[in-house]
């Protein structure tokens, strides 16, 4: 029971980390995912976490590499092999030696080879806490593709660099060219291990087909137990279990696409579920990290063998040694084994500084023998700690350092020939509405084109940095405000009936509820979410009003004392955007204020509110199903006129098939689900 408990309890705390993200997005999720882990280590529960670095290794890292390995752009990354292997190997290596020397400097009753041992441990880069960073960040393509190699591949060297320095430890011998030879075979081994498990893979599922049993379930099953079948086969033989995950991944990827229905539906299910595998093993790892932070950290720091101001001293001096040697390391490569006389500084500097130990280190740590000699070996806890907190410290200082030497922050480019064909859409909607013979026609038209403009208006925002995207939230917070403030004031002056009352707070409450799903600040989140709790507690009986049903129709009064303070509002709305053009971006200021003038002019030809009933309506539906219908024909207009590539027009259109089948589901639950009730 206690089990199941732990499983719910970590799962929320998974949901918590991806919710706070977006309220912080100023906070990597990772951080957060830390902090709740330290959270839960501090309780009776999280004490009790026994953590078992095989089961770990097996069962988060080598699933997070397989699918590292899949999305993998082999190609650039072999363009890079050299400096991706000479990191990979030689970079673990060096700083095996230098971390490992440095340690012992610091700690002298730490056997030598102990220091080796972390020295190790802290070799390898962390390939998903190298993703987790870069995600926020303009990195180039070829600082990524070296990143992301380097992190698939030197996982084998550091673990097998362990693995000998804890031989050295435990028996007092160690060979150099013995170990060389064992980390040539083991990376051999694994690589040809994860290929062989790709290949047997392909027969099992060609044996499927011809005895005509194809199914989803069946064969996303297998693909998921690609990276534990070919973890556990390399580790059973004797070789990188890890290098066999990341080349079945690698193999994986190079798997013949048909084009049918069957591999259709087995890829779009495949894609999701790995995306919430891959996300929710991430937020694992980097949970489980901040458990074992609390777990070491009390009986080390509260211990009389080690001074705090001496443990604080080592835990700066070993982070500043592993990124001054890799920094010296790759100076060397390119200025006498490139021969660069002139590289770029801030290329070494990104690649010095993304190269960030992760949970991998943590996992490869534990490994030390708890005996050594027939007796105790104290000092694994003092190592366990030590490499817990230069983990901790390398992911911060990377953090606050990689934003400096990036191109800025990560956004996508604006898509111009998808605004380009939503405008066409536009174009042809407007042509029809004035065609259109009945009112009701009209309306479920102009509203068809303002989903359209929102969809444009959505596609441009993707494309702006997470600061862009905050200051939109924060105006559209604002407007917010401004309008329920209004309501409300106008409604206890009695300048709006129960009715208008209650209708034009459900319209505050869809663009609350739009809001709320993309709410990416704090600001943004006490704008929205704080000042609504505070309205609730001084005036509860509005709130409770506004959850109320309409009682009946709309009368013409109710919609001519809505009008009026829809546009009382709008010019507090304009006064207050006219204030904070020294605050926020001119270009978003001017974008709202012209929003609101489109909707006061259809707010005056009386179609604002109908417009709203009119979704309600089922020819709406059948209106927007037109719409969709007419995106496809022009879609294919610019795939013929070669305005877009095949891959871009199949893209528009997948968009197209899900719009269209969210708005068939809505059809059907409409006469479940009304929002305006008579």
């Amino acid at each position: 029971m206690e089990f199941i408990e732990l499983v719910i309890i970590i799962a929320i705390l998974v949901t918590l980390s991806n919710v706070a993200s977006k309220i912080l997005p100023s906070v990597p999720i990772f951080f957060i995912q830390i902090i709740l882990g330290i959270l839960l280590g501090l309780t009776e529960m999280g004490q009790e976490i026994a953590f078992e670095p095989e089961m770990f290794l097996v069962m988060i890292i080598g699933p997070l590499l397989f699918r590292e390995g899949e999305r993998a752009d082999v190609p650039e990354i072999l363009k890079n092999s050299k400096i991706v292997l000479f990191l990979a190997f030689g970079g673990v290596l060096m700083t095996l030696f230098a971390v490992g020397g440095t340690l012992h400097w610091l700690m002298p009753t730490i056997p030598l080879a102990a220091c080796f041992a972390f020295g190790a441990a802290l070799g390898p880069t962390d390939a998903v806490a190298v993703s987790s960073l870069a995600k926020r960040l303009k990195i180039s393509k070829n600082i990524m593709h070296i990143l992301e190699g380097e992190g698939l591949l030197n996982d084998a060297s550091g673990v097998t660099a362990l693995q000998f320095a804890i031989v050295a430890l435990t028996t007092g011998s160690f060979s150099a060219a013995n170990a060389g030879f064992q980390l040539l075979f083991s990376s051999i081994g694994g690589g040809l291990v994860g290929y062989l498990i790709v290949w047997l893979k392909r027969r099992i599922l060609r044996f499927i087909e011809k005895i005509s049993a194809q199914d989803v379930t069946v064969y996303l099953l297998i693909e998921l137990l690609l990276p534990f079948a070919a973890y556990l086969l390399a580790e059973m033989i004797g070789v990188s279990g890890i290098i066999a995950a990341v080349v079945a991944g690698v193999a994986q990827a190079q798997r013949k696409r048909r084009i049918s229905l069957f591999d259709a539906e087995l890829a779009n299910i495949s894609e999701s579920t790995w995306s919430t595998i891959v996300f929710t093993l991430n937020a694992l790892v980097f949970l489980f990290l901040g458990i074992e932070l609390s777990q070491v950290f009390s009986p080390i720091w509260e211990s009389n063998n080690y001074a705090n101001w001496h443990l604080v001293i080592t835990i700066l001096v070993v982070t500043a040694v592993i990124f001054l040697v890799r920094f010296l390391f790759l100076l060397f490569y390119y200025w006498f084994l490139q021969s660069k006389k002139q590289v770029s500084m801030n290329q070494v500097a990104l690649l010095t500084f993304g190269g960030v130990k992760g949970t991998v280190s943590l996992a490869a740590i534990f490994i030390l023998p708890v005996m050594v000699h027939d007796a105790p070996f104290h000092e694994r806890g003092l190592l366990l700690f030590l490499t817990a907190c230069v983990i901790l410290l390398t992911l911060i200082i990377s953090v606050m350092v990689l934003p400096y030497l990036a191109d800025g922050e990560a956004a996508e480019s604006v898509d111009f020939n998808h605004l380009l064909i939503l405008e066409d859409v536009i174009e042809q909607l407007e042509a029809e509405e004035k065609q259109e013979l009945s009112d009701k026609g009209r309306l479920a038209i102009d509203a068809v084109i303002n989903s359209y403009e929102n969809r444009r208006w959505e596609l441009y925002r993707n494309s702006l940095t997470d600061s862009e995207k905050q200051e939109i939230q924060e105006i559209q917070g604002l407007i917010l405000s401004i309008e329920q403030d209004g309501l409300d004031e106008a409604y206890r002056n009695g300048k709006v009936s129960l009715n208008g009352y209650r209708f034009y707070s459900r319209f505050i409450s869809q663009q609350q509820h739009s809001l709320a799903k993309q709410i990416l600040s704090f600001f943004s989140f006490w704008l929205f979410f704080i000042q609504r709790f505070i309205r609730i507690l001084i005036h509860p009986r509005l709130f409770l009003q506004r959850q109320q049903q309409l009682k009946a129709a709309l009368k013409q009064r109710d919609i001519s004392e809505v009008q009026k303070i829809y546009l009382k509002n709008s010019e507090y709305i304009f006064h207050s955007l006219s204030n904070l053009e020294d605050v926020y971006d001119s270009s978003l200021i001017n974008f709202f204020i012209r929003q609101r003038e489109m909707s006061i002019k259809r707010f005056e030809h009386s179609n604002f509110i109908e417009t709203i009933m009119i979704e309600q309506d089922p020819i709406f539906v059948k209106k927007v199903l037109w719409g969709y219908y007419l995106e496809r024909k022009t879609i294919d207009e610019y795939e013929v006129a070669e305005k877009i590539s095949t891959i871009s027009a199949n893209e528009y259109r997948r968009n197209v098939n899900l719009l269209e089948s969210y708005a068939m589901s809505r059809a059907e639950e409409q006469p479940k689900q009304r929002m305006f009730r008579r």
